[in-house]
């Protein structure tokens, strides 16, 4: 059931007027770098949806959200012709999450790789989703395919937290 919960990355989702039960979206990010999966939405050059895995993501303050994409991606496409983009956050402990803005691209190509670009998202709204038929248990999960993928992420992530 979406609600809307606040304009940044720590909210109140507490349901009684009084309570607090505060979601930190900003150290949920930082805190495990490339570790949480998001669905990100774009609009497509036909107007339809376009959605993509995306975990490159450091939170520069509460409003502002640093994403690490492939600059020749179908999503920086979109993003280049209309920034509005909306990420989906699933994750253990019945956290479902949507957080919406708009982004603009801050640089390219990344100094760690020149396939890379990061992207500025302005939060202006976050949502909870949660079911209240379903409890989430678990969001997505990866590793590194190698070595070498695990140095990149790492490279990307330092990169986006060292700011633009």
């Amino acid at each position: 059931m979406a609600r809307v919960v606040g304009d940044g990355l720590k909210v109140n989702v507490a349901r009684k007027p009084g309570e607090e039960q505060i979601i930190d979206l900003m150290a949920l990010f930082n805190q495990n770098p490339n570790k949480i999966i998001v669905v990100a939405g774009t609009v497509g050059e036909d107007g339809a949806p376009n959605t993509c895995p995306v975990s490159l993501i450091y939170a520069k303050d509460e409003k502002t959200l640093l994403v690490g994409l492939l600059r020749n991606s179908g999503t920086s496409a979109n993003l280049r012709r209309d920034g509005r983009v909306s990420l989906e956050i699933i994750g253990a402990d019945d956290l479902v999450m949507g957080v919406q803005g708009v982004m603009r691209l801050v640089k390219e190509p990344m100094a760690m790789s020149d396939a890379m670009a990061i992207w500025e998202m302005q939060v202006t709204k976050v949502k909870q989703d949660t079911s209240p038929a379903q409890r989430v248990t678990q969001g997505p999960a990866s590793v590194p395919r190698s070595d070498k993928a695990q140095a990149f992420e790492q490279a990307a992530f330092a990169e986006l937290k060292g700011g633009v």
